[in-house]
């Protein structure tokens, strides 16, 4: 998560899985369909007081052109949609959640581009998906610190790097 509501952001590790088509025929032109679960976020370095986590839980849906200049791999790029079905707030070093449903915008959208390698039991996928949408729903940690609640705007941004059978 990146934006200017949330203070020093840092990257955070997820976790992907879904389903996939990769329509496969002779031609270059061709297209790339998922929809997956992804857990995304971010971490923060706020001190041991202040918050220092955001967990999110979103479902993924992409349907993307996909251009194959030879049978060993691919460029996928176009929209993509999430709906938000969990957010949380960690403070310090905790491992349970302080806050739920802290005020992101339900649903997202925006762009992804994946670069496949194509394998005879494995594609390997390196992709970014930039979100496009202002997810700052009232994001306001009252009592926390840094303070938000300042109307600052808050977007998504994944780095993924995939396996798909």
């Amino acid at each position: 998560m990146l934006g200017s509501e949330l203070e020093n952001p840092r990257p955070k590790y997820g976790y992907t899985a879904g389903a996939y088509l990769i329509k496969q025929n002779k031609k270059n032109w061709t297209y790339y369909a998922e929809a997956v679960a992804s857990f995304r976020g971010a971490r923060f370095n706020n001190g041991d007081t202040g918050y220092s986590k955001i967990a999110s839980f979103y479902v993924d849906a992409a349907f993307l052109p996909t251009y194959k200049p030879n049978d060993n791999s691919s460029v996928s790029f176009g929209p993509y949609g999430s709906f938000l079905g969990l957010s949380s707030l960690f403070v310090g070093d905790q491992r349970k959640s302080e806050l739920n449903d802290i005020g992101i915008a339900p649903f997202d959208a925006g762009l992804a581009t994946y670069y496949h390698i194509h394998k005879k039991l494995v594609i390997y996928q390196f992709g970014v998906k930039v979100g496009i949408l202002d997810v700052n729903d009232s994001v306001n940690f009252e009592g926390y610190f840094p303070e938000t609640g300042n109307g600052g705007s808050i977007t998504n941004l994944s780095f993924e790097i995939g396996l798909l059978f």
